[in-house]
């Protein structure tokens, strides 16, 4: 009987340890927005946080730590969720409303030192990346 309370025991305090040795935390994005946060998701890729704000959504790299960009929005939308790889579904509860935006991320490229054809300064860049093997 007196090894079963010691087994019981060791059990008691060892379950607890092992369980919370399951789980390895590691902290991905901290950020100091400056306005109210509404509501947040993520593109499946979760490189990118959509953070909704009043009036704005901002485009939050969790690579970079930065924001990328802001989208205007009305301020009454108070629920966002990421549709496809270019939409996002903004909802409000008061008025009963609903919106899907499109985006377009666009890259730039350092042209420097490459071979460029046309004016440096155009308004769109059709960039070529070939392998002559």
């Amino acid at each position: 009987m007196r090894n079963l309370k010691l087994v019981i025991v060791l059990m008691v305090l060892l379950i607890p340890a092992a369980l919370h040795a399951a789980f390895e935390v590691e902290g991905v994005l901290k950020a100091d927005i400056g306005s109210p946060i509404l509501d947040v998701t993520t593109n499946p890729a979760e490189d990118m946080v959509f953070i909704l704000t009043p009036g704005a959504v901002l485009i939050y790299s969790a690579d970079d730590q930065a924001v990328l960009d802001s989208i205007p929005v009305e301020k009454q939308f108070d629920h966002i969720a990421y549709q496809d790889p270019d939409r996002l579904v903004l909802t409000a509860v008061k008025p009963s409303r609903i919106s899907i935006i499109r985006f377009s991320r666009i890259f730039d490229i350092d042209l420097s030192g490459r071979a460029v054809k046309g004016p440096r300064d155009a308004k769109v860049t059709l960039v070529v990346f070939d392998d002559y093997q």
